[in-house]
């Protein structure tokens, strides 16, 4: 059975300055500041509460710090013994252990454990720790802040032991549960060494059901070494190159070659690349601080070492991940409208370039350091409807509420909805590149087109459909008897964009006027999607 291992690594303590929320130990929590999220948070970035599933070692949902964050399975009747939702889990009302195959997403142990080393308590903490990066509960004047504190609720899903191995079945068996509870985010912070095809067409589907998935880029291994002039063996730690050495699932893109999982590096107070996170330019496509946190820990009275809520300072690309996971959910709650691909791409090209700091590691660390306050300017700047951009080529854009740039063939068209050339804001090609591009604009409702190779005249209706004008005094009742002058040529290239309706029989069962006035902009024109 192929093992995966949990991974994240015990460092000194650093201290860092930052303002502070009430929560006490926000100021040990450097790496917020650093994110500008109390820029992000003041915006109160609460519509739509998002789901991130973490699968991990398990969380301790009871957790002062945590529990009002925990997801609930509101299909699921709490201790009645029945399958409610039918999804084959009885009373999982907050998640599932895939490895005791019950309703209790805890870590699981025995008592003694510690004394007996027949568990790790880093392993133990692993889920619950990952879990507060992502979304502990801020402004509560206990403890730290989460990423996304203000709307994120977690979806604990327990697959790995006591010692942070487990296996590829329940790591499937848990991607699928996410999807069927509709999870927004996969939060994977551990690796595993070979190819698996179970688990790949996992991956597959989550992505393809629409879920954001992120992945820990792996920490170092030790390799032994045998020491020639000391004539010993010793054990030495090495990061992985992942160009030549796959990890997964941060490594896993498909066979189309699609970015389906956000690989996360983890980098340092310096903004350097931690000397213990694996790196590489083809799995590895962002980094983010994942050194010296303080964070959530499983709190157990009966068991000696487990008697501390909150402790450190920890570091790995385990909790690099969540960094990235918490502000993919902050965005997904601000803009439900985006789609997993989308906002992929808003995280990875809206980026922070650190070269400068990582001279030896340029274009071995993905496309920089995540910035959320820059991610969301851009997001923010750009969401207006009807407005029109450009970049530094002359190609106007028309930007939908969707986030996705839709482009004018033609000053034709463009002339065709607004009369005359208005204001077209300038941005950034970096921010125009970020932008999905879509289709065209088609012309205004009312407008008459023909195709240059078909003698037949088209009114335009909503929706970017066409409609044949068989009847010649439809067009001289609307148009006047010069109609023929308003008439605009279209490519059989440009025509792809419309469809063909219902023929027009007589001049009183269309009105192309009206039909204009029903559809005043573009975005309710074309319904675009």
């Amino acid at each position: 059975m192929v093992i995966l291992v949990a991974q994240f690594i015990l460092a000194n303590f650093c201290f860092a300055q930052g303002l502070t929320p009430n929560d006490p130990f926000y100021y040990r929590q450097w790496y917020l500041s650093r994110l500008n999220m109390p820029d992000i948070w003041v915006q109160n970035l609460k519509h739509k509460n998002t789901i991130i599933a973490v699968i991990d070692s398990g969380i301790d949902i009871s957790h002062p710090d945590l529990h009002d964050n925990v997801w609930v399975n509101q299909a699921e009747i709490d201790g009645d013994g029945i399958d409610n939702d039918k999804n084959g889990y009885i009373d999982d009302i907050n998640g599932w252990d895939f490895i005791a195959d019950d309703n209790n997403p805890a870590p699981d142990y025995a008592l003694d454990c510690l004394e007996t080393n027949s568990c790790e308590k880093e392993a133990i903490y692993h889920g619950t720790l990952v879990a507060g990066v992502a979304a502990a509960i801020g402004n509560n004047t206990i403890g730290i802040a989460g990423i996304a504190w203000q709307s994120t609720k977690i979806m604990p899903l327990r697959v790995l032991d006591e010692y942070g191995t487990g296996t590829i079945p329940d790591v499937v068996e848990a991607i699928n549960y996410a999807i069927d509870k509709k999870a927004d985010i996969l939060n994977m912070s551990f690796v595993s060494i070979p190819y698996d095809g179970d688990f790949a067409n996992a991956i597959n589907r989550a992505y393809n059901a629409g879920l954001i998935i992120v992945a820990s880029a792996g920490n170092e291994e030790f390799i032994w070494e045998i020491r020639e002039k000391q004539h010993d063996v010793v054990q030495i730690a090495y990061p992985i190159n992942l160009d030549l050495e796959k990890r997964y699932p941060v490594c896993y893109d498909g066979n189309t070659g699609a970015n389906m999982v956000i690989g996360v590096g983890a980098t340092d107070e310096d903004d350097k690349l931690a000397y213990y996170s694996n790196y590489g330019s083809s799995c590895l496509d962002i980094v983010a601080p994942g050194s010296n946190f303080y964070g959530l820990q499983v709190v157990n009275p009966a068991v000696p070492g487990l008697s501390e809520f909150y402790g450190g300072d920890y570091s790995g690309t385990s909790l690099a991940a969540p960094v990235v996971s918490g502000i993919a959910a902050l965005i997904k709650s601000t803009y439900p409208e985006l789609t997993n691909i989308e906002i992929r791409d808003f995280i990875l090209k809206n980026t922070r370039n650190i070269d400068s700091q990582n001279l030896t590691m340029k274009g071995k660390i993905g496309k920089g350091m995540i910035d959320p306050l820059k991610i969301f300017n851009v997001i923010k700047s750009l969401s207006a409807s009807n407005q029109l951009i450009k970049g530094a080529s002359s190609t106007v854009y028309y930007l939908a509420d969707n986030g996705k740039r839709y482009v004018f063939p033609d000053e034709k068209v463009y002339v065709n909805w607004f009369g005359t050339f208005k204001d077209i804001k300038i941005v950034d090609d970096s921010v125009l590149a970020s932008l999905p591009l879509a289709g065209l604009v088609t012309y205004r409702p009312g407008s008459l087109l023909k195709i240059q190779s078909d003698p037949r005249v088209y009114v335009v209706a909503i929706g970017a459909k066409l409609r044949w004008i068989k009847d010649v005094n439809f067009l001289t009742r609307y148009y006047g008897p010069y109609w023929q002058t308003q008439v605009n040529d279209i490519s059989e290239s440009f025509f792809i964009s419309y469809s063909v309706g219902e023929p027009l029989e007589t001049v009183y069962n269309f009105d192309p006027f009206a039909e204009q006035l029903n559809a005043p902009t573009i975005e309710s024109t074309m319904s675009l999607k």
